[in-house]
């Protein structure tokens, strides 16, 4: 099984950069990752939700917010679904009737010492189109996806390694891709 480091390394790798909004959305960047990590439903096709509500209500292990994950889990897991959620009745609007909220985003969870972003996401705005990194404030909600192990991974990325003084953060990063790579044989 798959765990959320390594769901998030995923989600950091450079071949993302460029990908816009309308190529994946938010929902579709989530999948994304999930299917270069080689994560499929147990009928062997490839997980397709009907957007981050959706996500929000059917694929999480655990959800509850920023602080109470903070609390349960002393900091947030890497590559633990955040989520924007509303409480203004949008929900209703979509169907829902179960006091959930309206998911209106989802972001994957890279860690605070990432140096470009605390999540990493794929949105429209005036200043990106695509994925890119956001910082976690904005987040609320947080969600442990079901088809990656959590159990034993860390909450943040280990950045204090002495070899990181000799090399880049994205040297690092695609060096754990391709040690990842090699040890799950793909």
């Amino acid at each position: 099984m798959v765990t959320g480091a390594e769901y998030s390394l995923q989600a950091q790798s450079t071949k993302y950069d460029g990908l816009s909004y309308e190529k994946a959305d938010c929902q579709k960047f989530a999948e994304l990752v999930l299917i270069d990590c080689g994560v499929k439903k147990p009928d062997g096709k490839p997980y397709d939700w009907k957007g981050s509500n959706s996500m929000w209500r059917n694929a999480l292990s655990w959800k509850g917010t920023v602080q109470e994950c903070i609390e349960k889990f002393n900091g947030i897991p890497l590559g633990a679904w955040v989520f924007i959620v509303k409480r203004d009745g949008g929900e209703v609007e979509r169907g829902y009737h179960d006091n959930e909220g309206n998911a209106k985003h989802i972001g994957i969870y890279v860690g605070s010492g990432n140096p470009y972003g605390d999540v990493r996401d794929s949105t429209e705005t005036r200043t990106r189109d695509g994925v890119g990194y956001r910082k976690l404030e904005g987040f609320n909600m947080v969600g442990l996806p079901s088809m990656l192990d959590f159990t034993h991974d860390a909450t943040e990325f280990p950045l204090d390694f002495p070899i990181m003084d000799k090399v880049s953060k994205e040297e690092a990063l695609i060096a754990l891709e391709t040690l990842t790579k090699y040890i799950k044989g793909v």
